[in-house]
């Protein structure tokens, strides 16, 4: 149902023009489901979201998290491992697939095929054997026990949301509670149901009556009132169900236009279950996060959908709440659960709320720690500003240091600004989140040669959390635009250990695909890359971490290097400490710089000599440059901020 926008968003929507929908209501009894492996440490507002929607329409709603029995049942280290997991393996959706489809036997040939299994079982401490039993008998008696246990027949609807690896859970619980209760009728919804995916699997799998596709906050309530007075949902937008042997799907739900419409997430269970579960039991030492959504769709990707980004398949337009809305609903939620930790689940920052909501926010001084994805050419003057608001984690789209990379990706963004967002957002006490990805057709030898130098150069800011060639998503450009050239696109090779290729169309269900890209420079000629970024985050794990910073003067600067482990000091007097100054906030022009010196320090210098300057602070690795810009890269030793 409706998922967040950061995992392909599937239900919610507009007005449906059906007269039926204005009839007198009637009431039903809904159960809303999360199963595993949806993280633990976070309500799903997928669930709250659709309870205080289906509240609003006058139905009653309970909301089981499954998922948080499971991580009792396993572990909470196991759980959380297997839910962070984002491989090529799907191992969640596999250790599920005996539950869901009967799948055993087959455990010898998915560890052949995935190496990278035995690595895992290494790392958590756990055999293949346990892995094995995990699939083919814990958790299918886990499956059984749940349909057993709650009384499935006091609902009338039972509805799954499903994103990422929760698609098998879902679907083995659904068949348990269908063969127990046949009267009960079964909704799914999530990302992984937007499009084919979600028509073929209404078509094969008798045990889902219907599907909502696209986004559902105001389809689903619309389909559970149509079934309380007895009436056919089919003819809905976004509902996709069996009609008479064949497939009934009008088309995607609308889009929720007004986003202030909406209610806030209601989280109650969570909390309840967590509490009497003991949250050390679910846990561990993890603290618990709300979720909220602040927009939907990508401002960004309307004027231009990034090559690879998979996200958004029916909603790119972009649409926000007002900041007034959004900060209300934080308040109410903070006041309600008496958290403080926020992860905003939109694809990207409304800019308007760098004002807007962040100047709000950092006068009242609340103690919020909040989440938001951006663009990474953000300003080191908003990065300030969304700091001081609380926004203390960042994801700013960084995928690469190499400007001609960012351009084949249509990142509108160049290596300058990207190390410039890196730097200030770490200065102003950001975590934030960035990784590297090759394989872009139109890349060069030299473009990861130049990248390498940049990497060693920043070592001393956070290092991308991993690096690796692209994932092919379905909604992507590179997935349905034949103009770029990828062939043998086939579904990666976990979906048929998981689904029953003699039943379901792996094509039509997988998400992630195997592919071959022409044009782009040997998977090889990465590794040295790999190694740097291999070392830089040892070093920030393990050791002393690198730094690069400096001390300024009236008329002198001192930029202190700790990239290497023997540390070196470079002593500058006032020109050069004016000059490096000046281009430590953004990338200047050797004119710009020249300008400068005149009007705010009262230095006349040529260009020639501004020149000489920059350029040996880069061949120092102290700056930066690209295309006559330049960039310095230590950090203010004094966090004057």
């Amino acid at each position: 149902m409706a998922s967040a926008p950061d995992v392909r968003r599937d239900l919610d929507a507009g007005s449906v023009p059906d007269a039926r929908l204005d009839a007198a209501p009637a009431a039903s009894r809904v159960a809303l489901v999360n199963m595993p492996w949806a993280f633990a440490d976070r309500p799903s507002i997928q669930c709250g979201l659709l309870k205080s929607c289906l509240v609003q329409a006058g139905h009653d709603v309970d909301v089981h998290y499954l998922n948080l029995e499971l991580a009792v049942a396993v572990g909470a280290a196991l759980y959380h491992e297997v839910a962070h997991m984002r491989t090529d393996l799907l191992l969640g959706d596999w250790l599920f697939s005996g539950a869901a489809f009967d799948r055993q036997g087959d455990e010898a040939a998915y560890r052949e095929t995935f190496p990278t299994l035995d690595e895992f079982c290494t790392q958590v401490g756990i055999t293949f054997e346990a892995i094995c039993t995990l699939r083919n008998e814990t958790l299918p008696a886990w499956i059984a026990a749940w349909a057993d246990n709650v009384d499935w027949g006091q609902y009338a609807i039972v509805g799954f949301t499903t994103t990422f690896e929760q698609n098998a859970a879902a679907m083995g619980l659904a068949r348990a509670i269908k063969a127990r209760h046949p009267g009960v009728t079964t909704v799914f919804g999530g990302s992984n149901f937007d499009g084919d995916m979600g028509r073929e699997y209404v078509r094969k799998l008798s045990y889902i009556d219907y599907a909502v596709i696209g986004e559902g906050d105001q389809v689903f309530p619309q389909l559970v009132s149509l079934l309380a007075r007895g009436e056919s949902p089919i003819s809905l937008p976004g509902v996709a169900a069996r009609n008479n042997g064949a497939l009934s799907h009008v088309g995607a739900a609308p889009m929720t236009r007004d986003m202030d419409s909406l209610p806030d997430p209601d989280y109650d269970e969570y909390f309840s279950t967590l509490f009497r579960l003991g949250q050390h039991n679910v846990l561990r030492n993890v603290t618990p996060l709300l979720l909220y959504e602040s927009a939907r769709g990508c401002w960004w990707g309307e004027k231009q959908h990034c090559t690879f980004c998979g996200l958004n398949n029916n909603g790119m337009a972009f649409r926000a709440k007002s900041p007034e809305r959004t900060l209300g609903e934080l308040r109410r939620l903070a006041q309600r659960y008496k958290i403080v930790n926020f992860e905003a689940v939109d694809n990207i920052i409304d800019y308007r709320y760098l004002e807007t909501l962040c100047e709000p926010l950092s006068q009242q001084h609340y103690d919020f720690r909040l989440f938001y994805e951006t663009k990474a050419n953000v300003t080191p003057a908003q990065l300030r500003k969304m700091a001081r608001a609380g926004i203390r984690s960042l994801q700013p789209g960084i995928e690469s240091m190499s400007s001609h990379v960012l351009a084949l990706m249509r990142k509108g963004v160049t290596m300058l600004r990207n190390v410039r967002c890196v730097k200030w957002a770490y200065y102003y006490g950001m975590r934030i989140s960035w990784n590297i990805l090759t394989g872009f057709p139109g890349e060069t030898e030299e473009d990861y040669i130049e990248q390498n130098r940049v990497l060693r150069a920043i070592r001393h800011l956070p290092p991308p959390m991993a690096w690796g060639r692209l994932w092919l998503e379905r909604f992507s450009p590179f997935y349905f635009d034949r103009t770029f050239p990828v062939s043998e696109i086939r579904p990666l090779d976990g979906y048929r250990f998981i689904y029953p290729e003699q039943e379901i169309d792996l094509d039509k269900i997988a998400y992630f695909f195997k592919y071959e890209m022409a044009d782009t420079v040997r998977s090889d000629f990465h590794h040295e890359m790999g190694e740097i970024v291999g070392r830089w985050k040892h070093a920030w794990e393990k050791g002393a971490r690198p730094a690069l910073m400096y001390q300024r003067a009236p008329d002198w600067i001192q930029v202190i290097d700790r990239r290497d482990p023997e540390a070196k000091a470079h002593a500058f007097g006032a020109i050069e400490a004016a000059v490096y100054e000046f281009c430590g906030e953004t990338e200047r022009t050797v004119p710009n710089i020249v300008a400068h010196l005149v009007e705010s320090e009262g230095i006349d210098e040529n260009a020639e000599t501004i020149s000489a300057i920059v350029n040996h602070f880069c061949a120092l690795d102290l700056m930066l440059t690209e295309r006559g810009r330049y960039l310095s890269l230590a950090l203010p030793a004094n966090p004057h901020w």
